[in-house]
């Protein structure tokens, strides 16, 4: 029995070495100045104005990661998997145990975490990835997308001019074949709104990868008149990948992350992930139900601080509910992202859609969507329909983004609240439904309403050269002007005009001190 005990160990030893994903934690970084002085050299105009639009500061997590210390841990013996500068880490894939102690040598790293989460493993994975395969063909006809708009009354939206126009949805998925191509796109591209893209996975074309992501966003942006429209037809797209679909490797989780940075970046006002993690080929680094609180995994870690963004995040809740592990993937399980289950057209659960809370007992999942025989559309430009919670995630996705470009201003957490509650199941919960299936013609009434009880005062002329004034039905005790990096330029007391002759061209923000105590915040644009 000794004998057997030590030849394990070995075994165990030997298969860890041979390689070993590392999360490498850097200190604090030092060039935060320089960057504050200077946002474009890390966010786009529009990420910028949707930071003002959203009272988010830009912090030292926007500063890029020091790229010579990057290129010090790249000169190791080891593989650079990526770098995150909102964790401020790096992972890499390390075979020799002498790495690491050279890598914790670095006078900048922090300290090195082994993503390794079993040493009694179970044996390898074998699940499928995707449940959305394609079930059945069908035959191509008028209007097949009204079955997820009617259930989701998502005309009265459409009908009011608020499509998705205005607003730009991330896509973070495995590849994208046939939308540079087929018909359903031709708008999308015509219209030039897929204003950016990147494949994190390898150096293929985004066009040249698995179809998992061209049936995703199809249910989002395909735009045939008369024949299919999908949920968020008109807005800009910006397609990223991050799956490797043939394997289930811990880089899968470093990949999202950089997508997510990368969208942030570009300025999204959403993003839909269709994908979530819960086991991998390597059974040492499998999550279990207790990692899924929403702040253990690194991806879901990564989601938070895009929501800390002003992202509005969307994430399918999983596929799991006919298997042994049940409950919601990562980063689904994340309290910030808003997690769809799936249901059938006669709004009961997909017995395959997973069931919630997460393992610190939030609600998930939020709300639900089509995700049974959804329409949507092949890489060669067929109709078909499709299975599962990736679905429904987008169709939800792109009601979203067409209630923001009918709201830009409302704050993310009074939308989704909003959503819950027009939802038809709303104020009851269940574990697999969510609040239910969100009605967005209601939910217009209810922010038409709102909208009117905020209006309370009025910025012009916005963009200005030389002053702005401020007019209220409220008494208004204080003005203050600042930067976008949150420092203070500017304050006016008992007055409604403000000059700002002087001030650099570029976005600000404004913060109105009302006397009732109340404040409100908005963006100015000097030009």
């Amino acid at each position: 029995m000794k004998h057997i005990l030590s030849l394990c160990f070995l075994m165990t030893s030997i298969f860890a070495w041979s390689q070993e994903y590392y999360m490498v934690y850097l200190q604090p970084k030092t060039n935060t100045e320089t960057f504050f002085s200077n946002p474009s050299l890390m966010l786009s105009q529009r990420a910028q104005e949707r930071r003002m639009n959203r009272n988010i500061t830009i912090d030292s997590k926007d500063v890029p990661l020091n790229q010579n210390n990057l290129q010090q841990i790249k000169n190791l013996d080891l593989e650079f998997v990526g770098a995150s500068k909102w964790l401020n880490a790096v992972m890499v894939e390390v075979y020799d145990e002498n790495t690491i102690t050279q890598i914790q040598n670095l006078p900048f790293v922090q300290n090195v975490e082994s993503l390794v989460r079993n040493s009694n493993p179970r044996t390898a994975n074998t699940q499928n990835k995707f449940r959305n395969d394609q079930n059945r063909n069908l035959n191509y006809d008028y209007g097949y997308s009204d079955v997820f708009i009617n259930q989701l009354n998502l005309r009265p939206l459409h009908d009011a001019g608020f499509s998705g126009q205005n607003t730009l949805i991330g896509v973070i998925d495995s590849g994208f074949p046939g939308v540079n191509t087929i018909n359903a796109f031709a708008a999308l591209r015509n219209e030039n709104r897929i204003i950016d893209s990147k494949n994190f996975v390898n150096s293929n074309s985004i066009y040249d990868m698995h179809s998992h992501g061209t049936v995703v966003l199809a249910t989002m942006a395909a735009k045939i008149n008369n024949e299919y429209v999908g949920s968020a037809p008109d807005a800009t797209y910006a397609l990223y990948v991050s799956e490797d679909a043939p394997v289930e490797t811990p880089k899968e989780l470093m990949y999202w992350i950089q997508a997510a940075e990368r969208a942030d970046s570009v300025g999204v006002d959403v993003i839909n992930t269709s994908l979530g993690y819960t086991t991998f080929d390597d059974p040492r680094y499998d999550f279990s139900y207790n990692d899924m609180d929403g702040n253990t995994t690194i991806i879901s870690r990564g989601a938070k601080i895009a929501a800390s963004r002003g992202i509005f995040l969307v994430n399918a809740m999983g596929n799991d509910g006919n298997n042994d592990w049940y409950y919601v993937s990562a980063p689904a399980d994340t309290q910030e992202i808003f997690s769809i289950g799936a249901i059938d057209e006669y709004y009961s659960p997909a017995s395959f859609s997973s069931h919630g809370p997460n393992a610190a007992n939030v609600n998930k999942p939020n709300v639900s969507a089509l995700g049974v025989y959804t329409p949507t559309y092949s890489p060669n430009g067929q109709l078909v329909a499709s299975n599962g919670t990736s679905l429904a995630s987008p169709v939800l996705a792109g009601a979203v983004a067409s209630v923001i470009s009918a709201f830009p201003n409302t704050s993310i957490s009074e939308l989704k609240q909003a959503i819950e509650q027009s939802s038809h199941l709303y104020p009851n919960y269940d574990t697999q439904l969510g609040f239910g299936v969100p009605n967005f013609g209601f939910l217009l009434e209810i922010l038409k309403t709102n909208e009117i009880l905020k209006a309370d005062y009025q910025i012009y002329p916005n963009p200005t050269s030389t002053s702005f004034k401020v007019e209220s039905n409220k008494e208004i005790k204080q003005i203050d002007l600042f930067s976008v990096t949150g420092m203070k330029l500017k304050s006016i007391s008992n007055q409604t005009l403000m000059n700002v002759q002087g001030f650099a061209k570029g976005v600000y923000i404004i913060q109105i001190t009302f006397k009732d105590g109340n404040q409100a915040t908005n963006k100015l644009v000097i030009k």
